[in-house]
């Protein structure tokens, strides 16, 4: 260490002239110009009055001539002084500016990722150098755990190469597929963050943007033979045709069929006789449907429609079917509606959501406010009226009540 910067150091009011010389140089690459110094307190004023030789105590500010400070310093014992050298030396820090720490850092990330890439065990990691390389979303997210975690993003790097390395060839199991190339049967799962690496991967590879919706996950998984639960998740439907032969022999006997997910993913396709399907959120409609042997083609949502729900409605959309919907009156069942419109737009009717509806089924279950507040943001022009009834009188209305209207709108659109 320096004479000088001794010197420094053992005097306590010039720590915050040296900070901020220090932050000069670092935004600007250069010590130069003037310094300031504001609202200085009684060991600055003694250490700079004695270093300048005049009296400092009535001053508040000090404004410091960086070319004056340099000249008091070569003129003194300290002849050899050197800016750079006190900063780094008192502050025990390289001296280096922003731009500069910015390459730094940058360099350091770029050698992370091509050593990921250079030890890989596998040979096809073009997806991830493409990753890299085009900075897109998924390397933003990348980016984002290399400065929070360098140490585990590698090993996340690392499973996650091997598992897309391994895509399955035929349906299998998330929990399977997990368990088998990282030893946890949950690392997969939905609701962790090991999942998102895998879902951002596989959206990359797909040429989609990131599934945010638990379905549209579900279905990416689907594009690789991965199912999240092929027996739990379900759907009720009645009448439809596919490329299954069972399929078709309950919609010819006009017997309601449960489907999951694998049922769904194994068939190339579904359809409906008239290319009309009705969806409903309870089952009890279609109870009076079969009750009076009413011919059309129905899927139940059963409340917030899951995943099975939607990648049925998929294919039928692609077979080219259109859908018609209708649900409860509260404000969870106008959001489902919602969330269905949005998503199918010209291929999805919202049908029986008129004034004349709502009072037709109106109960004497009061809504809270809190619930109310759900829908005061929805914009769907369909369901306005029924939303504003909803905010008006605060109770729900079910579609059981309304089934005579329901069922005279599917037997008009049956015979059209």
């Amino acid at each position: 260490m320096q004479e000088y910067t001794k010197y420094f150091k053992n005097q306590i009011g010039f720590e915050r002239f040296i900070k901020e010389l220090y932050k000069k140089y670092e935004s600007t690459g250069k010590i130069t110009g003037t310094l300031k110094l504001t609202q200085i307190t009684n060991e600055e004023k003694e250490a700079f009055s004695k270093l300048f030789g005049e009296d400092l105590k009535e001053k508040e500010d000090l404004v410091i001539s960086i070319k004056k400070f340099n000249k008091i310093m070569e003129n003194s014992k300290y002849s050899s002084f050197d800016m750079a050298t006190l900063i780094q030396e008192y502050l025990d820090i390289p001296l280096i500016t922003k731009k500069e720490k910015k390459t730094i850092k940058k360099t350091q990330e770029d050698t992370f990722f091509n050593t990921i890439l250079k030890e890989s065990k596998e040979e096809n990691v073009e997806w991830l150098r493409e990753v890299i390389e085009k900075k897109n979303s998924f390397y933003m997210f990348l980016h984002k755990q290399y400065q929070k975690d360098k140490q585990a993003l590698k090993k996340e790097l690392e499973n996650l190469v091997e598992l897309i390395h391994h895509l399955p060839q035929m349906p299998t199991l998330l929990s399977i597929f997990a368990s088998n190339y990282t030893k946890d049967p949950h690392y997969l799962d939905l609701e962790n963050n090991h999942s998102t690496y895998f879902l951002y991967a596989l959206a990359h590879i797909s040429h989609i943007p990131f599934p945010n919706t638990r379905e549209d996950k579900i279905g990416l998984l689907a594009k690789y033979h991965i199912e999240v639960d092929n027996l739990s998740n379900f759907v009720i439907t009645y009448r439809l045709l596919s490329d299954k032969n069972y399929i078709n022999e309950f919609g010819s006997h006009r017997e309601t069929l449960i489907l999951n997910i694998q049922n769904i993913m194994n068939s190339a396709y579904f359809d409906s006789p008239s290319k009309k399907v009705f969806i409903f959120e309870n089952p009890s409609i279609l109870s009076e449907i079969l009750r009076r042997n009413i011919s059309c083609s129905v899927v139940i949502a059963g409340g917030f429609p899951n995943s099975s729900v939607y990648l049925l409605l998929d294919k039928l959309v692609e077979k080219g079917n259109h859908l018609f919907y209708n649900g409860d009156f509260d404000p969870e069942g106008l959001l489902i509606a919602c969330r269905l419109k949005e998503k199918y737009k010209d291929q999805l009717t919202l049908f029986c959501y008129q004034k004349e509806d709502y009072d037709e089924c109106i109960s004497n279950e009061v809504i809270r406010d809190s619930r109310i507040k759900k829908i005061e943001n929805m914009g769907t022009q369909e369901l306005q009226t029924v939303q504003k009834m909803i905010q008006i009188h605060k109770k729900a209305a079910y579609q059981e009540n309304n089934k005579e209207r329901l069922l005279d709108f599917v037997l008009e659109k049956e015979q059209k």
